[in-house]
């Protein structure tokens, strides 16, 4: 069969690969690289060595009497390396982490008014008012924390002097007349309005396992916009400071 590729191929390209091979000597010899016939890879021609005419024989071996010519896609030798672009800037350091003895829950105490039982006589008949309270599922589960409370507030006109709050941690289970409560903090009220109350709970008194723990405060007294912050703190997050001997 007539091989038509390699007719039409030939004639369109004899004319320009016959000068080609005429005027530039050895620039197209046998290069080292070898065409496979393909787009990609180039195509091999072959020159007669007599004639100067080229012809395309689709095969990847030339004939005796010609020199094979390898055009298309076969790439030259590669170039050298180019100059190292300028290094950037280094970036802003990180944020840091969250220590592991950090807080793991923490919350506001919304404002109350608080009008207590004016003349009672003994702690019991003292009106009691939750101010917050913290489950073991806010906490991961159950288990040992330490619990700490700032309160403060202003005692209103109407209170009597000498009157006084106190304000503690209670298993919920024990309010509000319960014995199982954990430190209680207090203040009195005389020529000061002001109320300012720090309550710790001591990390090895209680568990949530059980119970959710209530901020109660007790008052003979009335008080204005009592409020502040809860925090909880795991015991085993906790870090004992080590004793030490003083220097003589």
């Amino acid at each position: 069969m007539k091989n038509v590729f390699s007719s039409s191929f030939s004639k369109w390209f004899s004319g320009f690969i016959a000068g080609a091979v005429l005027f530039s000597g050895s620039a197209l010899a046998y290069n080292s690289y070898v065409s496979d016939n393909t787009p990609e890879g180039g195509y091999l021609l072959c020159a007669n060595s007599k004639t100067k005419a080229v012809t395309f024989p689709n095969k990847l071996v030339c004939p005796t009497g010609t020199v094979p010519l390898d055009l298309g896609a076969a790439s030259g030798t590669e170039g050298p390396q180019g100059p190292q672009g300028p290094q950037g800037p280094q970036g802003p350091a990180g944020s840091a982490s969250s220590s592991s003895s950090g807080t793991i829950w923490s919350g506001s105490i919304i404002s109350k008014d608080i009008a207590g039982t004016a003349g009672a006589t003994t702690f019991a008949n003292l009106k009691k008012t939750i101010m917050a309270t913290i489950s073991s599922s806010a906490l991961y589960g159950g288990g040992n924390y330490e619990l700490t409370a700032s309160l403060s507030g202003i005692w209103a006109t109407q209170s009597p002097t000498n009157a006084y709050i106190q304000c503690y941690f209670q298993d919920a289970s024990e309010y509000p007349n319960g014995s199982m409560a954990y430190g209680g903090a207090s203040a009195t009220y005389n020529s000061w309005t002001g109320i300012n109350l720090a309550v710790h709970g001591h990390p090895s008194d209680y568990s949530l396992a059980k119970s959710a723990v209530n901020l109660v405060c007790a008052t003979n007294g009335v008080i204005s916009g009592l409020s502040g912050y809860m925090s909880a703190i795991s015991l085993s997050n906790l870090k004992i400071i080590s004793s030490t001997t003083p220097s003589a």
